[in-house]
């Protein structure tokens, strides 16, 4: 019976198998139940080599500052530490990390997660998602590999794959990955993936000839921008300029992955409150409430009106009324504001929200007061410079307009949208002379702003430079100004043109 002492240095699993031994060797009428508890021994002992080989799980953001993300992740930790050897959680717990910025630690428990089961395409997917992010385009493409060999037929992978390997040049792999992926459905993404690889090769006649057609049915700025691109390179310059100011505001395109968007439903804290205002913008308005009902409990409007650690309250008031707004209730959306400027006077979005809340309603004497106390708030603030000389355009008070647009400009020097309307008014005030020099200003900015060829091309013929007008209304006409706007001038043109 020696064996049942356990000696200091063995582990307590080994003295309980030797013990489970002897005893079933020195009494023979339990050597029957022997191999039962072998095998159970062994299955224990096998979950726990499998819980060591996939490591434990990585605790992060358990102890931030903001309870929403601290509470959430501190929430999945402790499931995973229930059942280490469950794929799923750990996935979750992976993803959790991977949306709440930390980075690191969401690598090594995707890899986990993936080690777990062996058979989910999300883990390495998510992980090629989050190295691309981070700039490792080869380790993105090693982890989709193996995302991609569990489900090949995922339209948005090979869309991923094609980006990535046109980011490290692997051309003729990247043009087979978007081929494949117009083929499964990816659509007109897939096609200017293609023209990007067809540029990149030199090819940039065949990418002409491929993308046009998309620009013809598409505003997306990336797509114009390659094209103008393509067209500068072929020597065609006019066609360029215009394709070139078409696409200037051009960011990275992208395209519809369902699977891709799971991780969004983890993003806590202020993270989250960003993906509320995009939601919202969006018009995904309920799934923006949802969002903002989660964060107020953590900030309740009560705290707005503290002196210390409000900004998050306020604000949260203040998407709520701009979400209410959007689902077509306003008196409601006046309310909340209303309440917030009870709370924090002093907060200006609360101004701002109500002075847009009153224009809507047409009450732009109320408006007005809400922007000039914005204005008072904070006098620096381009943007409610330029409302309020939208309102004063409004009320026919041109002269106070061309005032709050030129104070616009002196913090935001060269928006196109005000200048747009420091025209209208110098229009409206017959100031002709100064909206020509405000309107050429604006299309040398912004060549795409096509009212603005219109209204040059009106501000030119009133001082008699009808062909320079007439060369702006064409450019109006190229650049895809209203109909109506190039009809009225057309006839305005006319008119003078008659009377030389």
């Amino acid at each position: 019976m020696g064996p049942c002492k356990e000696p200091k240095k063995r582990t307590e699993y080994r003295c309980a198998f030797l013990c489970m031994i002897s005893i079933f060797y020195w009494i023979p009428a339990l050597r029957g139940v022997f191999v039962i508890g072998l095998s159970v021994l062994v299955l224990f002992s096998c979950a726990r080599i499998e819980s060591w080989r996939v490591g434990a799980p990585i605790a992060a953001g358990v102890d931030s500052p903001d309870q929403d993300v601290a509470e959430y992740l501190r929430k999945i930790y402790e499931s995973v530490r229930v059942a280490p050897n469950a794929g799923l959680t750990r996935g979750k717990l992976a993803m959790a990390y991977d949306v709440n910025g930390f980075h690191a630690e969401a690598l090594i428990t995707y890899r986990q997660a993936e080690f777990l089961d062996a058979d989910d395409f999300l883990w390495p997917y998510f992980a090629s998602q989050l190295q691309a992010e981070v700039g490792n385009y080869v380790k993105a493409l090693d982890a989709l590999q193996r995302a991609m060999a569990i489900d090949p037929d995922y339209a948005p992978a090979w869309m991923w794959r094609g980006t990535w390997l046109l980011e490290t040049g692997q051309l003729n792999d990247a043009m087979i990955a978007f081929q494949l992926a117009e083929d499964l459905g990816a659509g007109p993404m897939a096609i200017l993936g293609r023209a990007r690889v067809m540029a990149r090769q030199g090819r940039d006649r065949e990418a002409v000839d491929l993308i046009a057609p998309l620009a013809q049915v598409t505003d997306h700025p990336f797509v114009h921008r390659t094209l103008g691109e393509s067209l500068r390179a072929l020597g065609r310059i006019d066609e360029a300029r215009v394709a070139m100011a078409r696409g200037k505001d051009a960011e990275p395109v992208v395209w519809l992955d369902e699977r891709g968007e799971q991780r969004t439903i983890h993003l806590r804290g202020y993270a989250s409150y960003e993906r509320a205002k995009s939601l919202s913008g969006s018009w995904r308005i309920d799934e923006a409430i949802q969002i903002l009902e989660r964060l107020q409990y953590y900030h309740p409007e009560a705290e707005c009106g503290r002196d210390e650690e409000f900004f998050l309250a306020c604000n949260l008031m203040n998407s709520f009324s701009i979400a209410y707004d959007r689902l077509g209730l306003p008196s409601r959306a006046i309310e909340t504001v209303q309440r917030g400027l009870v709370l924090k006077e002093t907060f200006m979005p609360f101004h701002l929200t109500m002075a847009n809340l009153y224009r809507d309603e047409r009450d732009l004497d109320r408006s007005l007061v809400h922007i000039d106390r914005a204005i008072e708030l904070n006098p620096a603030h381009g943007f409610a410079h330029e409302q309020r000389g939208r309102l004063l355009f409004g009320l026919k008070r041109y002269e106070d307009a061309q005032a709050a647009f030129e104070s616009a400009l002196q913090f935001e020097p060269g928006k196109r949208t005000t200048l747009f309307y420091l025209g209208l008014a110098d229009t409206e005030l017959g100031q002709w002379p100064e909206a020509v020099e405000r309107f050429e200003r604006l299309v040398r900015i912004d060549p795409d702003f096509a009212l603005g060829h219109v209204f040059l091309a009106r501000s030119l013929a009133e001082i008699g430079r009808l062909r320079e007008a007439r060369q702006a209304q064409r450019d109006a006409v190229e650049y895809g100004a209203d109909r109506e706007a190039i009809r009225l001038t057309e006839i305005r043109l006319r008119e003078l043109e008659a009377k030389q």
